[in-house]
């Protein structure tokens, strides 16, 4: 999931913008945490999101997919639902559950699983997320997710830093490269908005070197996301 709420690298606190919104992008691949899920083709990404000025905030998700080979997912659509609490002006915390759903062959949806997870902000623009699927992808092995990014405002722009480590409970059952129970991401993100369009420039790389079809080489993706205040 490309967790636009929830891994967004503009990082403000949710709360902040209550009501109902909805954003429409386009992006030149769809990374998850540096791996391709279009086989390093473009997507067309969408969301829809409530917020309350308690904190809670719901939405889903969707994107078009594309496992390579055989595989005839085509489509991947989540769920969300969080709460959101500043504790004083300069710290606050996110918890939540995503229900991530793919879809376009008679068993995409053995891929189906849930995941948990629990971010802290710092300052409105740092944060510091843990991920939790019990069942990643669906297999019978826990993965976490360790993330830490953070932003500034560079004049017009916005300059964006991400790490990440990915860590499968059972390397037997999910291995990333050369049979490895874990890997490491990184990206670096230069945006700006431009008549209403948010446009994003990302810089990613990972330490897989051969699995996954190379989908998780270093690249640069190019978005332009628009976003809509819907109530």
């Amino acid at each position: 999931m490309n967790k636009s709420l929830l891994l967004s690298l503009v990082l403000a606190p949710i709360a902040a913008f209550a009501g109902v919104s909805a954003d429409l992008e386009v992006v030149s691949d769809y990374r998850f945490n540096g791996v391709s899920q279009t086989d390093k083709n473009p997507a067309l990404q969408a969301e829809l999101n409530y917020s309350h000025n308690s904190g809670l905030y719901a939405g889903t998700w969707a994107s078009n997919v594309d496992f390579g080979g055989a595989d005839d997912t085509n489509l991947e659509w989540d769920y969300y639902l969080g709460y959101y609490h500043d504790i004083n002006p300069a710290f606050g915390f996110d918890i939540g559950y995503a229900q991530y759903t793919y879809h376009g062959a008679s068993n995409s949806n053995d891929y189906n699983y849930g995941e948990y997870y629990v971010g802290l902000y710092f300052n409105a623009n740092t944060t510091l997320y843990w991920y939790h699927a019990p069942e990643y992808f669906g297999l019978d092995t826990a993965h976490n997710i360790f993330k830490l990014s953070h932003s500034m405002p560079l004049g017009d722009y916005t300059l964006a830093f991400a790490a990440a480590h990915s860590v499968s409970d059972d390397k037997d059952v999910w291995a990333w490269d050369d049979n490895e129970a874990s890997y490491q991401y990184a990206e670096v993100a230069v945006s700006r908005m431009f008549h209403g369009f948010d446009i994003k420039g990302s810089l990613m790389s990972t330490t897989i070197d051969d699995n996954f079809n190379d989908n998780g080489n270093s690249t640069v993706v190019l978005s332009v996301k628009r976003s809509f205040k819907l109530m």
